[in-house]
């Protein structure tokens, strides 16, 4: 596939490994997607790729507000980057927690700040107070939140991403010779956030990633 440095799928990256230790035994990947992203990260027994569409990557066809697997089947649930695509994220929480087994761990992520994307089905933008809020009313445990990037680094990811869809990047040959000068911004932008602790950076943010338990 091709590769354009974003800070928004670097910082996703590290903060998935970091907390990849929770992801375990039978795993289901909700929105697996075209090409399995993360499953190097995780130490899993077995690792089914659930998607809505069919596909070379996909072992199951479903939807996250309708998962086609009995009750307590899974040791931990992978779902990234999903949830602003359903229109029933509520419905979607609840049924990660019935087809997880008891203190079974689920990893979610999805964005604060981003484009229009996957159209048309792009519905919402989450703080954590509103994943924790759904996650919670479905009867899970929050464990971890950790914020993807600060002000400057979602400033970065804009831009970048601007620029993708301005000059439709992905479709010149030449693409490959732009992520050297986006990773240098990015790196730049990433020291910014980290020397600026200020509670106004803290309010700017790419997306989170949480580590919930039933």
């Amino acid at each position: 596939m091709p590769y354009i440095y974003k800070p928004g799928k670097i910082l996703l990256d590290e903060i998935i490994q970091k907390h990849s230790h929770y992801i375990r035994g039978k795993v289901l990947d909700v929105g697996a997607g075209n090409y399995s992203r993360y499953i190097n990260f995780f130490d899993y027994r077995e690792y089914i790729k659930m998607d809505v569409e069919k596909g070379e990557n996909v072992d199951v066809v479903g939807r996250a507000e309708d998962i086609p697997f009995k009750d307590e089947t899974f040791d931990s649930v992978v779902c990234t980057q999903v949830f602003e695509h359903l229109t029933e994220p509520f419905k979607a929480a609840k049924e990660i927690y019935r087809v997880l087994k008891k203190k079974g761990h689920c990893l979610i992520s999805a964005p604060q700040v981003n484009e229009i994307h996957g159209e048309p089905y792009d519905y919402f933008r989450y703080t954590k107070f509103g994943l924790i809020e759904i996650f919670s009313k479905s009867g899970f445990e929050i464990l971890e939140c950790d914020q993807i990037g600060g002000f400057f680094t979602t400033m970065a990811q804009l831009k970048i991403r601007y620029l993708i869809d301005k000059f439709n990047l992905y479709q010149k040959k030449w693409y490959r010779l732009l992520n050297p000068p986006f990773r240098f911004f990015t790196k730049f932008m990433m020291y910014l956030d980290k020397i600026d602790k200020g509670k106004a950076n803290r309010k700017h943010t790419i997306g989170w990633c949480l580590i919930f338990r039933k």
